[in-house]
């Protein structure tokens, strides 16, 4: 599963955030629908999987919105299932708040345990470290589930979507594929666009991620990137922790995307981003916020 509840702070946490964590509880967390435990895994540095929510061994899901996401998703592919989506808080959300989280300490924990494992917002509500009832759709605090409900919803696409500074109101239109010839895109946007192979540049200040663009041949007549888009993420103020994370996720989809093309998969290694473009160089684009930037493995069914 792509994400779990915090036992301590009844928060709902994406796998990838492990990867900002230096201490894990692996027994502190629960399934977000039913309750039941599950625990993390390949979130270890070093791992070259993307992290995960698993049951415990002889546990399963009972009567589970989480554990039904799978079957939604795969319907998802092929057709409208929206209303589905409309009492599922988490498949398809309503928009993006970004709001700073703070580590939070249960009070009724003591000595060693009072090591909060997740984030949570100062906004959080009661009723913590039980399953939620059923709620609609909701605004969350990075990009990456509504990126991840782009690709896993392409029949519906017309359902709204809010994002700050977004001149646009649905999942339709907010998106944007980086195309080729580069082009300026003068409208802000989710920019999205294949995510190259080749390795990164870095230092202090930045890491310059290589995405696509304009290809040619070579001389055997394979295709070969000749001139190409770069997303600049400028993490000069950034913890060590959130520049970990990016890389953590960076170098883990293009594992995962040679992976794909060794089994002659369709998905492939995805990047999504609200940046600016350079106003006099197209090729060239700005993030300087963690939140609004993820690497996701997927495939465009329309």
């Amino acid at each position: 599963m792509e994400s779990a509840r915090d036992k301590r702070t009844g928060e709902k946490v994406e796998a990838e955030d492990l990867w900002l964590l230096d201490d894990i509880d692996t027994s502190g967390y629960v399934c977000w629908g039913c309750g039941i435990e599950m625990y993390p895994s390949a979130w270890q540095k070093g791992s070259k999987k993307r992290p995960s929510f698993n049951k415990m061994p002889g546990k399963e899901h009972i009567n589970c919105d989480a554990d039904a996401e799978s079957t939604v998703v795969k319907q998802g592919q092929k057709k409208s299932v929206r209303h589905l989506l409309d009492t599922a808080p988490g498949l398809m959300p309503a928009g993006l708040k970004l709001i700073e989280k703070r580590p939070v300490v249960d009070p009724d924990a003591t000595g060693g345990e009072n090591k909060s494992s997740s984030t949570r917002s100062a906004s959080s509500t009661s009723g913590e470290g039980h399953a939620p009832a059923r709620q609609s759709r909701r605004p969350v605090n990075a990009i990456r589930q509504i990126c991840r409900a782009f690709i896993h919803f392409p029949y519906d696409r017309s359902m709204s979507l809010n994002i700050p500074g977004i001149n646009a109101d649905s999942y339709m239109t907010v998106f944007k594929k980086l195309k080729d010839p580069i082009q300026s895109y003068p409208d802000r946007r989710v920019f999205y666009s294949q995510l190259l192979w080749q390795k990164f540049e870095q230092d202090e200040n930045r890491i310059i991620i290589p995405l696509s663009g304009e290809w040619t041949k070579d001389e055997s007549g394979k295709p070969k990137p000749s001139r190409s888009y770069k997303l600049h993420v400028e993490w000069g103020n950034w913890s060590k922790a959130k520049r970990t994370m990016l890389l953590n996720e960076l170098e883990t989809v293009q594992e995962e995307a040679k992976e794909a093309v060794k089994k002659k998969a369709k998905e492939r290694a995805q990047i999504f981003f609200i940046g600016e473009q350079h106003a006099d160089n197209p090729e060239i684009f700005y993030v300087t916020d963690y939140r609004v930037i993820c690497a996701i493995m997927g495939h465009f069914t329309r």
